[in-house]
């Protein structure tokens, strides 16, 4: 992205890099039951894409079915996330995704488009190392490099990261420092305001992004498929 007085204006907000305030135990216990709930309402259908994927991967995705990496989460917690596999190969050096598209399969090209693949990060809900909403977890090498670098970039990790987030749909994936810090600033802005209101226009947002996507591509295939 650009660099521009809009951009380095907002980069340079110190309102932003205050220390986090603590949201309300209402709130707390709120959050955490709907990423139960939720998680349990989405459950079967997880189980149903993985059944899918998994009997189409020896045709379109030759090799594991789940893909597993180290993140970053609430107070610095390493842990391991869970995803559908979409790349072939493997490298253990820290990447931004969209230095890796070469390695993308063409299953794993249309999971990613409508975000399937992050369909098993419900499991890592459950478990307590994410929530639905919340930055989203870094790499570890990455967070290393950030942390050092990037003022207040700790802060983020006073909470548990979530499978979408503010920073998310404001912004998506980046692949340069800018993106990084702007995300950044949504990410706090989340930290230091968590309430109901913003939690459910973030949940609102996120489906009205992804089931748009998810219908488009679907209805594209089922075209395809009749034009033979």
């Amino acid at each position: 992205m650009p660099r521009d007085t809009a951009v380095d204006k907002f980069l340079n907000d110190t309102q932003f890099y205050g220390e986090a305030t603590q949201p309300s135990k209402a709130f707390l216990c709120f959050k955490r039951s709907l990423d139960i709930v939720t998680s349990l309402m989405i459950l079967p259908i997880v189980v149903a894409v993985c059944i899918i994927a998994f009997i189409l991967n020896p045709f379109l995705n030759s090799g594991k079915l789940f893909y597993t990496q180290e993140r970053v989460g609430k107070n610095g917690i390493i842990f391991r996330i869970y995803k559908l596999r979409t790349m072939q190969g493997g490298c253990d050096d820290a990447k931004f995704a969209t230095e890796e598209c070469s390695r993308i399969t063409p299953l794993g090209k249309f999971m990613r488009d409508i975000h399937i693949d992050e369909l098993p990060q419900i499991i890592n809900v459950l478990m307590g190392n994410m929530s639905l909403i919340g930055p989203r977890p870094e790499q570890l090498e990455f967070f290393k490099n950030y942390a050092q670098n990037i003022q207040s970039y700790s802060l983020r990790q006073t909470v548990r990261p979530g499978v979408s987030g503010l920073a998310q749909i404001r912004y998506g994936y980046t692949d340069c420092d800018v993106g990084v810090r702007l995300k950044l600033k949504w990410d706090l802005e989340y930290v230091r305001n968590q309430n109901f209101s913003l939690e459910g226009r973030i949940y609102l947002q996120t489906f009205a992004y992804v089931f748009p996507r998810v219908g488009k591509r679907l209805f594209g295939l089922l075209n395809r498929y009749r034009n033979g």
